[in-house]
């Protein structure tokens, strides 16, 4: 399964909109979120890092969050071979 977030503004409103975007997305409670707890558990880590790397910015400097990922299984069906690609950037603007 895949999923991704972006936004962009002041810091405070980006942390906002991505939590939002998470919790009504990935992390979503079963079966609309991911079904997956070890992806699950990635997206929890991508947003903690979000959060804590925005919080170090000036809250009035402008910025631009995208994240995305997906995982794969060699065998899909048995859940086997599982595999992970995760993509995060946070640039100023």
């Amino acid at each position: 399964m895949s999923w991704s977030v972006s936004s962009s503004g002041l810091p405070g409103a980006v942390i906002e909109d991505i939590h939002k975007q998470l919790w009504a997305g990935p992390l979503a409670d079963k079966p609309a979120g991911l079904s997956d707890d070890g992806e699950r558990e990635t997206v929890e880590h991508i947003s903690e890092t979000i959060n804590q790397c925005l919080e170090a910015f000036d809250p009035e400097r402008s910025v631009s969050v995208s994240a995305n990922g997906h995982i794969g299984f060699t065998d899909w069906d048995k859940k086997t071979g599982a595999n992970q690609s995760v993509n995060l950037s946070i640039q100023p603007l």
